[in-house]
């Protein structure tokens, strides 16, 4: 049965060239397209979404996928108790931070008050839909930005869990595409610490990463970022796929694998079947 598939795609997003060839791609893939408005700091889309019979594909900003659960789009490839470092590494032995301290913001600046200024740490979310990129500074530093935690000018607060740990030598960073466990494909953006992004075209790397992706996965369609160490290849982190951004990707490809997937599925047949009207 094949079902019909519609991309509901935020257009209010900052990558207007990816927007635009998701779009063109969406469509060449024989899908429907939906614009869609996100208003910042709002529950609420920012525009008139009519209902849309069939499976709905959401792609723009985390806000989006937010927004995607509570209207149940059955194209969105996120589970909340899965896309969490803390369920990454209890069922996966081959994380790049496996090893980790997870504690909220607040008994971060506490920790971080015992540790030297200058001493290196790696910090993040422990959740996926991130409210702040995972990065790499020093103890001052992260004292200094949680502390403003208060005054409100951030997305969460001294109760939002994070995960800390040692920083980790890295030679080289991928992020590769998985439909259905499948990697459909890769592209480098960071190689020897230098923002670096090429599309992956040696046979031995989509080995790798089809090794890794072969595992254990948060949703059977996703994003894998992936990195090259002194002790082999790592998993650096699972990201969804409707709010991830493209480097030197062949979107294209992409857009007509995720959209072959759904129109296919029996999975997501089955689910519009179970929301029609009786």
């Amino acid at each position: 049965m094949s079902t019909t598939v519609t991309w509901a795609i935020q257009t209010n997003f900052i990558a207007d060239e990816q927007i635009r060839r998701v779009w063109n791609a969406a469509e060449d893939a024989g899908a429907r397209v939906q614009d869609v408005q996100v208003i910042p700091f709002s529950d609420e889309l920012g525009n008139h979404v009519p209902r849309i019979d069939g499976v709905v594909i959401p792609y723009g900003a985390t806000k989006l996928t937010r927004l995607a659960m509570q209207r149940g789009w059955s194209g969105l490839c996120f589970d909340p108790e899965t896309f969490r470092v803390d369920c990454w590494n209890r069922n996966r032995d081959d994380m790049l931070n496996q090893h980790v301290r997870q504690m909220s913001v607040r008994e971060c600046m506490a920790a971080m008050e015992h540790e030297p200024d200058d001493s290196v740490w790696f910090v993040r979310p422990l959740h996926d839909l991130k409210h702040f990129d995972g990065t790499v500074t020093v103890a001052k530093e992260i004292r200094r930005w949680m502390s403003s935690v208060d005054s409100g000018n951030f997305s969460f607060d001294g109760d939002t869990e994070v995960i800390v740990a040692p920083p980790q030598k890295i030679h080289a960073e991928w992020r590769y595409f998985i439909v259905d466990g499948t990697v459909v494909d890769g592209s480098s953006y960071r190689i020897a610490g230098q923002r670096m992004a090429n599309a992956v075209a040696r046979p031995e790397l989509y080995e790798q990463a089809q090794a890794l992706a072969d595992g254990w996965l948060p949703h059977r369609t996703c994003v894998m970022d992936v990195a090259q160490t002194d002790d082999g290849f790592k998993v650096i982190e699972f990201n969804t796929f409707n709010s991830s951004g493209f480097y030197a990707h062949d979107i294209e490809k992409i857009v007509a694998a995720v959209t072959a997937h759904f129109a296919a599925s029996p999975r997501a047949a089955a689910a519009v079947e179970a929301d029609a009207p009786g």
